[in-house]
This record gives C-alpha cells, structure tokens and sequence, in this order.
C-alpha cells in the first residue's frame, strides 16, 4: 500500500522471525538466544529462548543481511576497478574501512563453505589438509583455505 513505499518504511520493515532452513543461510543468520550446542534445561525455557531469538531476528535480520550485502559489493567494486588496470597486474589497495568490509565477507565466504563441507570446528578442518585429490570437496577445501590465508592477511595489515 501507500505506507509500504514511503521513505521511512524501511525503518519499520520487520524482518523473518524464524530461523533458515538452509545450512549455510543457519551460519550466516544464528539464532542469537540458545546454546546451539546444548538442551535448554525443560521445556518452557526452550519455549521462552524460541521467543526471545524470533524476537531479535524479527528486528535484526533484515540489517544484518542489508550490511552482509554492502560488503560483498564493496569487494565486488574494488576488484572491478583492478579489471581496469590492463596488462602488468595490479595492486589493491584498501583503506581501513574497506579491510573490514573484505574481512565480513570473506568470513562470510568461508562460513559459507566450511558449512557445506560439514566443518563445525577446528578438529573438523584439520582433517581438509589430508584430503585425497580426487575428493569431489577438494576444489571447495583449497577455496577454503585460500580464503582463510586471506583472512590471516588482511587482519595483519590492519594491526598497529
């Protein structure tokens, strides 16, 4: 209706308040009540942290996708000025915002894949290292790895 296209609407646009079905959309948006790891102690308290979490999705979900969003189109426009360097390579070269924007999504790459490749801990990525060449997850395990190179780097860059 007429509200829904006024300039503030957004400030009041509520967001889902049930958790995804996807694996890797349950990584990128947790439930922010409840231990995922462990039983709430009866049932009323899983009923009240059910509430709780659908509560703060209702209202945080949509920003926090809003800015997943702006960091993957902050890297996507940095290495679409590097495509116009031309021959002889280039060198990217980010400001401090822009690190943190690359951190975001390259987490979210990574949370990503590692939640295709079932790797929920650090024992769990361990094991990537021995993977056979010929596993169908390898090209995915290398992706994840680079990344997390990535990663290590540009949190380097960004210490005093």
């Amino acid at each position: 209706g007429l509200w829904a296209d006024a300039p503030l609407a957004e400030l009041f646009a509520e967001g889902p308040s049930e958790p995804p079905t996807d694996p890797v959309l349950k990584r990128l948006f947790p439930d922010a009540y409840g231990d995922p790891e462990g039983a709430p102690a009866d049932a009323q308290e899983a009923a009240e942290e059910r509430a709780h979490a659908a509560e703060f999705r209702r209202y945080t979900e949509n920003d926090l996708r809003a800015g997943k969003r702006e960091n993957a189109l902050a890297v996507i426009h940095s290495l679409n000025e590097l495509s116009q360097a031309g021959e002889g390579g280039a060198v990217l070269k980010l400001s401090p915002q822009e690190s943190r924007r690359w951190l975001g999504a390259l987490n979210d790459l990574r949370l990503a894949i590692g939640s295709r490749l079932d790797i929920t801990g650090e024992d769990d990525a361990d094991d990537l290292y021995t993977l056979p060449d010929e596993d169908p997850r390898k090209p995915m395990v290398m992706a994840y790895l680079w990344l997390g190179g990535l990663q290590e780097t540009l949190v380097s860059t960004l210490l005093p």
